[in-house]
């Protein structure tokens, strides 16, 4: 999530820049430059997830744009999420589009978004159980099954 948020991640974009590879489309919808607002945010497939996350979260259906919208949700003081769910539910839904990438990438399989959703599911549900002793994590599960 740190790489993602400083904008170091070896993206095709990236790494045609440093002369690498010649294709700087992105490896899940080969239409447009793999940049990371395109990857986490803007492509069809993460569009597809975060229409997911965004609905048992509790929210209404929206996207975001840029990263520095998606920060600011980060960020966001209000009733509908706690800010430590949207956090961990936003790293998970990031770890997972790039472990989709990589594997669509260097191994030449995919996952529909369903799937990649059920992995983020299971990827919260282990990180609230693992911390569950803990404050802020306390009604967590809660929140997230709801």
């Amino acid at each position: 999530m740190w790489l993602a948020h400083l904008d170091r991640l070896p993206t095709r974009a990236r790494t045609a820049i440093w002369g690498d590879q010649l294709l700087d489309k992105c490896c899940i919808c080969n239409t447009y430059r793999e940049t990371r607002d395109h990857l986490f945010l803007q492509c069809g497939f993460s569009e597809q997830i975060w229409l997911l996350v965004i609905k048992i979260l509790g929210y209404n259906q929206f996207l975001f744009h840029t990263w520095y919208a998606f920060i600011d949700w980060l960020d966001l003081k209000d009733n509908v999420s706690s800010s430590t769910l949207r956090r961990l539910v936003a790293q998970a839904t990031i770890y997972s589009i790039w472990w989709e990438r990589n594997n669509r990438l260097h191994n030449s399989i995919s996952m529909p978004a369903t799937a990649t959703f059920k992995k983020i599911d299971r990827l919260v549900w282990n990180a609230i159980l693992a911390r569950k002793e803990r404050k802020k994590f306390r009604n967590l599960m809660l929140l997230w099954l709801k």
